[in-house]
């Protein structure tokens, strides 16, 4: 089953080893470890992401903004669920019910991050809690962990389901392998992993493609707002006149706000 697992340090070693034990379990076969980002909030809005792709663990800096339009790379839970806990600016404008997220999980994660902490979110799949919590048992820390497949359903589908039952299948094989075997089987799980990545990305798209629409729409709006506004201008009657103008003031307003959380959620820059 697909769980998102958040956990939160002071220590920047602590933190790093704990995903080390935490893609010891993936290379064992215990858990799968889909996708996983660890981020240390920073004071004025700003987060550091940890690339651990190099040696020297790179450490990246992001504004808030920034940070909201390196998470929509992430397609799927992950993403989501890293802007409710860091409260960057494309996680509040999200529509939280339309994922059908439970209020007792917004509650856990939503702006919950203070300066200096250091958290891995990741996205697991595991049979059981007991591995992760049990490795990470040691470090002292509270696993904050929900079910991806009630929290974000929006995201899983059939196809995404049948790639999971096969890595699970793979995952099983992997506890049993002779050590000539291990090879063959983990650059399958990788290949599964891949696939279901690329599956959520194009889900993804689909997402912004009507979001697209949606701004588009709302542009549409707005100059048919504005130019309503310029006719009322030679209204005859000017009490009349300025009750509507400060109406779609107001009406354009909304529409502009709209407008740009429209341009955050498809991680542009404002330039309209």
């Amino acid at each position: 089953m697909a769980h998102i697992i958040i956990v939160s340090f002071k220590e920047e070693t602590k933190a790093i080893d704990a995903l080390h034990k935490m893609k010891e379990l993936d290379s064992y076969g215990d858990i799968t470890l889909y996708e996983h980002l660890m981020i240390r909030k920073n004071e004025n809005d700003k987060y550091d992401v940890l690339n651990d792709q190099t040696d020297n663990y790179a450490w990246r800096t992001f504004t808030g903004m920034a940070l909201g339009g390196l998470i929509g790379a992430f397609a799927g839970p992950i993403g989501l669920v890293v802007c409710l806990y860091s409260g960057t600016a494309l996680g509040a404008i999200l529509d939280v019910g339309h994922y059908n997220f439970e209020d007792h999980f917004i509650a856990k994660v939503t702006n919950k991050m203070e300066v200096g902490d250091i958290t891995i979110i990741a996205e697991v799949g595991e049979d059981s809690a007991v591995f992760i919590d049990n490795y990470l048992k040691p470090f002292n820390v509270n696993v904050i962990r929900t079910e991806a497949d009630i929290e974000f359903d929006h995201y899983i589908d059939e196809q995404i389901d049948d790639i999971e039952d096969d890595i699970e299948d793979e995952r099983e094989k992997l506890k049993k392998a002779t050590a000539n075997e291990k090879a063959k089987i983990i650059t399958k799980i990788n290949a599964l992993k891949a696939q279901r990545k690329a599956k959520l990305a194009d889900l993804e798209a689909k997402r912004k493609s009507t979001l697209q629409k949606v701004k588009d729409k709302t542009k549409s709006k707005i100059h048919t707002l504005e130019t309503r506004l310029h006719d009322y201008e030679d209204s005859i009657s000017k009490s009349i006149s300025n009750i509507r103008k400060n109406r779609l003031k107001k009406r354009i307003k909304r529409e502009e706000e709209k407008l740009f959380q429209l341009h955050t959620a498809l991680d542009e820059d404002v330039v309209d």
